[in-house]
């Protein structure tokens, strides 16, 4: 009778010592996913490409992005020589968007454009759009302005 309960003991020890280990490799195995998730999202952040003239250049940062909202110009890392530009870009019709401290609301093919001073010097600019039923997409670019001599 005693080696039974001993032999019950140790077959439920050993249930629970395998449910516990099998838990940890999950548990592991999810940590390692989530891991390479965050990695590869912070390599699309930091992600640089070659154009066409042979330079490095960055892309646009896209923070959250639930819906389209694409800037077309001016682009990420660009030098500029005037203070005055015009940034342009397209998302979702009649969206609310805000570029820096400025709001436009895009027309019925989700276009929009508003003219920007900018500073000597790297300006950042952030772009977020919000759509009607209240999603949003945001995304982020530099430009540098360089006064001529």
């Amino acid at each position: 009778m005693k080696n039974k309960l001993m032999m019950v003991i140790s077959v439920f020890v050993l249930l629970l010592l395998a449910v516990g280990i099998g838990g940890f490799i999950v548990f592991n195995k999810r940590l390692a996913e989530s891991k390479a998730e965050k990695e590869r999202q912070d390599a699309a952040v930091e992600r640089e490409v070659l154009n066409e003239t042979g330079t490095v250049k960055k892309t646009p940062v896209v923070l959250e992005q639930t819906f389209r909202l694409q800037i077309l110009s001016p682009s990420d890392g660009s030098t500029v020589t005037s203070p005055n530009i015009t940034f342009r870009g397209n998302t979702v019709a009649q969206a609310e968007v805000f570029v820096n401290d400025k709001e436009v609301i895009a027309d019925a093919e989700g276009n929009f454009s508003l003219p920007l001073t900018l500073e000597e010097g790297d300006n950042p600019i952030m772009v977020v759009a919000n759509d009607a039923e209240g999603n949003v997409s945001e995304a982020e670019i530099v430009v540098i302005y360089e006064a001529g001599e």
